[in-house]
């Protein structure tokens, strides 16, 4: 599966948020690892449930057809953009809200890291 198509405006706003959420993330959670941050993923779908059956059973079946989509990012991007909000506004107002909690220094047991509040 092929990465949705952005235009350059879109490319170049996506990358630089994605910069620097990366800068914030390795600050704020130097000891995350991919086991963690992958299990955080599936809480916060949980959360979603009901919005997000579709998008467990598309999983399931990429895996079992070989693999994961690609391009998660540039959907979402495209997916915000879609329900009529600006994407980097929306993205940096979860980034500020993200950096105003309260985090641990270290994952919890499952590798996940959950803010306090």
């Amino acid at each position: 599966m092929n990465k949705p198509e952005l235009g350059i405006e879109d490319s170049a706003l996506l990358k630089c948020l994605q910069i620097e959420i990366g800068d914030w993330q390795r600050r704020q959670f130097p000891d995350a690892t991919l086991d963690g941050a992958g299990n955080h993923l599936i809480k916060e779908c949980a959360e979603a449930a009901e919005e997000l059956a579709d998008v467990f059973f598309l999983a399931t079946q990429c895996e079992a057809l070989g693999g994961m989509p690609v391009g998660l990012p540039e959907r979402c991007w495209q997916g915000i953009k879609e329900l009529g909000l600006l994407p980097e506004k929306v993205i940096y107002a979860k980034l500020e809200k993200n950096r105003l909690r309260k985090w641990p220094s270290k994952p919890a047991e499952d590798g996940c890291y959950h803010h306090e509040g």
